[in-house]
């Protein structure tokens, strides 16, 4: 990382250099990307910064969210000429997001909330109130790798109140875990089948699942309003349709 001698900079420095990059006289490979030629490179730079993670390493996670915020610049600038929206746009809309889902921290008189499963329940509840939200799958894209759309999905069935798969009642540890799916993964393969393909299946069967139970409590039911009674007869109704 830069020492203390290396001059402040700040995210507008960033929006500049990329402004001058894409300028007349800049960079050729710069001003002929598009939203669409960008897409390797934000996913090739999300997974790095992943790696970075995982292998805990501070100074090379710095790095690489710095390489995304680079994405994000060169999309807001491509946006920009473009007509449709601003680097200023992005932020204000994004701001303007968190402080309505935590109403709990930026309303005089929000709710109290505990526990951070509270807060995500709260925020699933906002989140499916607003304009284009009418499942609590939306903003999932089916595209995402099959294990981490199922467990997203799971997720947010789970603070739904929805069914999820039996886990049963023992505890296991990240070493476990890795082997059982490990293992899964060569006992599936031997039989000829693709497990991404197979897991992307059945979680976009449970994926339709939940939209079907959504659809039967009613355009102004929120299902984690519903009881657990309920919830429970709108699922079993809910698999006869699929």
């Amino acid at each position: 990382m830069p020492g203390s001698d290396t001059p402040s900079r700040t995210v507008e420095d960033l929006l500049a250099v990329v402004e001058r990059l894409r300028d007349p006289g800049g960079c050729p490979w710069d001003r002929e990307q598009t939203h669409a030629s960008l897409r390797p490179n934000l996913l090739e730079e999300s997974y790095e910064a992943l790696e970075a993670l995982d292998l805990a390493d501070p100074d090379a996670l710095a790095e690489e969210l710095g390489d995304l915020l680079v994405q994000v610049t060169f999309h807001a600038d491509i946006a920009r000429r473009a007509g449709e929206w601003t680097l200023e746009d992005v932020v204000a809309g994004v701001v303007d997001k968190l402080v309505r889902r935590h109403p709990h921290v930026f309303e005089e008189d929000g709710p109290e909330l505990e526990t951070a499963e509270q807060v995500s329940q709260q925020w699933d509840a906002l989140k499916s109130k607003e304009p284009g939200r009418d499942s609590i799958t939306n903003g999932l894209p089916s595209g995402m790798p099959a294990l981490a759309y199922a467990a997203a999905l799971q997720r947010r069935a789970g603070r739904a109140g929805l069914p999820v798969p039996d886990a049963g009642d023992d505890e296991v540890d990240e070493g476990f875990a890795g082997r059982q799916l490990f293992e899964a993964v060569a006992r599936i393969q031997a039989s000829g089948i693709d497990p991404e393909v197979a897991l992307r299946a059945e979680t976009l069967r449970y994926r339709d699942r939940i939209r079907r139970t959504e659809e039967l409590s009613g355009s102004d039911s929120q299902l984690a309003e519903l009881t657990g009674e309920e919830r429970d007869r709108l699922w079993g109704r809910a698999t006869k349709k699929i």
